[in-house]
């Protein structure tokens, strides 16, 4: 198994977000907090913006194009800062379609999926 978190920092939880729902704006925000950093500072350590940092830690990018930086700023991995995953095994591309089709899905569709999945492995 390949090990996504590139240190083991103790993230404590949203508060009222269930960790099994976080988004990519959940964990960023939650790693960027934890070194105690501002938002202008992440942005300068990623080679990117504030107001890019900030349209991700609203929800309103989903899919950023500078990922890599800003996991890597973090010291986090790109696939925990994307889905959430701290390890995974080696994942077809078809599994990560699946997961980038997750991020985009709210709620109650997630539950719904999730129920779904659960009754079709339970055969």
């Amino acid at each position: 198994m390949l090990n996504l978190m590139r240190s083991n920092p103790p993230f404590a939880a949203v508060p009222g977000v269930d960790k099994n729902q976080e988004t990519l704006a959940d964990r960023m925000r939650r790693a960027r907090k934890q070194k105690g950093w501002s938002q202008e500072f992440l942005a300068q350590n990623a080679d990117t913006s504030q107001a890019v940092i900030q349209k991700i830690e609203n929800g309103k990018s989903l899919r950023p194009r500078n990922i890599e930086r800003i996991a890597e700023a973090l010291d986090v991995r790109p696939a925990w800062l994307m889905f959430g995953v701290s390890e995974v095994e080696n994942l077809d591309e078809e599994a990560v379609q699946v997961a980038r089709a997750w991020t985009r899905l709210k709620e109650p569709e997630r539950s719904a999926m999730k129920e779904t999945i659960r009754r079709l492995a339970e055969g």
